[in-house]
């Protein structure tokens, strides 16, 4: 770098939207997460200065410090003079919230300055910081360690620190004595910095390179545009080194891995797609365009379904792994949605055949007890033949009438038309249904009994229907009492607000506890040869109605079925 291509000038501090913070410095104003600064001190007395209110107002802005000293300051001194502006110092020492250090403790451990352990370091306390709840990490390391054999791979760990900082949630203020710094070493330190801050004639001044300022700016621009449209991609997008640790990842890839950014980067791919792993190690046939399916694991461990594909880039001769994950977890839940609503759609059709066969079932079999009667009767001689053989016939067309109507009526519920509401008497109807089923109950010896207390009788309701509903729950009553030692149901009906109920009351068994909670589901029955659809036709009917039904056990031994309807 030479004087033709740079220029310091003084920069006016302001603040910045978005993520400012609380600089300390009035020489500085705020700063913004990712600011990688630095201080170009002449004597310890110019670097507390500086570093005690930057520090202190971190503390107090709830960022955790890490402040790494130098041989000519040593971290006693450091917290000294920094307890003499913040008294209650040890209150933040002991509950970890900052940490001072030499530089033997962070920079040359083991008497070796390692770039990829420092900076690893870094990126460790700041997630150590955000777990516990801090806003970020605030952190200076001093350099007058530094030897000058270590300058120049010390220059290329901050180049390629500077960026990397300023996708996080990290304030960076690296300290440089100017005794150890040689012109050369100047405009490096500068050119891998922000800003660089100086005193001049008794007062603080910021500076930068001017060169560095208008590529910056270029390079920001572009930047901004290439990580807009990567993290616009409906695809996670992630780069991976050769050895599989993750160095760029956009925000659907975030979203997909469930991963904050800071855990995401530096992790190995292995741990959230095996597969790709498997395949940049070698272990698939990478086919141009060829896209793969497999499991994929968030950072909880939960596993999910993904499509994902790989390419092979270059850069500065190093081999960059970019995959592009796809997460199926909503497609997959779509296609088996569809698969379900086809098998329901096919176990509706073959759930209605029934319904059919078992609604049907009732004026059939009543049609063939009335024909029956009316067979015998016809077989006795003509001048002992009772005058009762038309009216048999007569309710055995009835009962075929009704069979056809049941048929109509169901064939307009599937096609979700209204039901014919008419006015009607409800104690018409409960007689009604009774009378289509008195003849099995007799035949086991259950006895029917209404109890009509129910002050308004009339309902708005499609009548085949509702004693349809009635009927049905009559009958499962008394199959329910026939082999119950006092064989009872009633058919009882009150006033419940604007509706009127109506109780199917027997001293069976009960339900059982197994399905109490589906009774009205299709195909749940406690029956041995039952279809289990008669009730959940009827909850499909009554709800038409606008009414309820529901179930609850009799406190005298049984149950009770009960429903509304308005009232009319």
């Amino acid at each position: 770098m030479n004087s033709n291509v740079t220029d310091f000038r003084p920069l006016k501090a302001a603040a910045l939207q978005g993520g400012a913070r609380h600089s300390g410095l009035e020489c500085v104003g705020p700063l913004h997460w990712g600011a990688h600064i630095c201080l170009m001190y002449a004597s310890q007395d110019e670097l507390l200065e500086i570093l005690v209110p930057y520090f202190r107002e971190g503390l107090l802005s709830n960022e955790y410090c890490l402040w790494i000293t130098s041989r000519t300051l040593t971290p006693e001194r450091a917290a000294d003079a920094l307890r003499a502006a913040l008294p209650d110092l040890d209150q933040y020492l002991s509950n970890g919230q900052i940490e001072i250090l030499d530089d033997t403790e962070w920079y040359t451990r083991g008497g070796v300055f390692n770039a990829a352990r420092v900076s690893e370091g870094w990126f460790d306390k700041l997630h150590l910081a955000l777990e516990r709840g801090f806003d970020g990490l605030r952190l200076s390391g001093d350099t007058a360690w530094l030897a000058q054999e270590d300058w120049d791979a010390f220059v290329q760990y901050e180049a390629v620190l500077d960026p990397a900082i300023k996708q996080q949630r990290i304030l960076a203020l690296c300290t440089y004595a100017l005794e150890k710094l040689r012109k050369q070493e100047l405009f490096d330190v500068v050119a891998n910095h922000e800003f660089a801050l100086i005193r001049e004639r008794g007062a603080w001044t910021t500076f930068k390179c001017y060169a560095r300022c208008r590529n910056e700016q270029v390079v920001r621009e572009s930047e901004a545009r290439l990580r807009a449209t990567i993290d616009g991609a409906s695809d996670g997008i992630v780069t991976c080194d050769g050895a599989g640790a993750i160095v760029l990842a956009n925000l659907t890839a975030q979203c997909i891995f469930n991963c904050p950014p800071f855990e995401l980067i530096g992790s190995n791919i292995g741990d959230f797609v095996p597969d790709l792993a498997k395949a940049m190690r070698g272990g698939l046939d990478l086919r141009p365009h060829a896209i793969f399916s497999g499991e994929a694991r968030r950072k909880d461990g939960s596993a999910f379904p993904v499509e994902w594909t790989l390419s092979v880039v270059t850069a500065d001769n190093q081999p960059l792994f970019v995959g592009f994950v796809r997460d199926l977890t909503q497609r997959r839940a779509a296609e088996a949605q569809i698969r379900k609503l086809h098998a329901d759609r096919v176990g509706a059709i073959g759930g209605m055949a029934t319904a059919l066969a078992h609604e049907l079932n009732q004026p059939l079999t009543a049609a063939a007890s009335y024909l029956q009667a009316a067979q015998r009767l016809l077989r006795m001689p003509e001048h002992a033949r009772p005058a009762r053989v038309e009216n048999a016939v007569d309710r055995a067309a009835e009962q075929a009438l009704r069979a056809g109507k049941i048929i109509s009526h169901i064939r307009e519920f599937v096609t979700r038309r209204d039901p014919d509401k008419t006015i009607w008497d409800l104690h018409d109807l409960v007689q009604d249904a009774c009378e289509l089923t008195n003849q099995s109950a007799r035949q086991i010896g259950v006895d029917l009994k209404c109890d009509f207390s129910a002050a308004k009788q009339r309902v708005l309701a499609d009548r085949i229907q509702i004693e349809q509903v009635m009927a049905n729950l009559i009958r499962n009553a008394v199959e329910a009492v026939q082999n119950a030692e006092m064989r009872e149901v009633t058919i009882a009906t009150s006033c419940a607000g604007d509706a009127v109920q109506i109780d199917v009351i027997d001293t069976g068994a009960g339900f059982p506890e197994e399905i109490k909670a589906d009774l009205f589901e299709p195909f749940v029955t406690s029956k041995a040869h039952g279809l289990g659809v008669g009730l959940s036709v009827s909850r499909a009917i009554i709800e038409a109605h606008d009414g309820r039904i529901w179930a609850r056990p009799n406190p005298d031994g049984g149950s009770i079925v009960s429903f509304t309807l308005p009232a009319a």
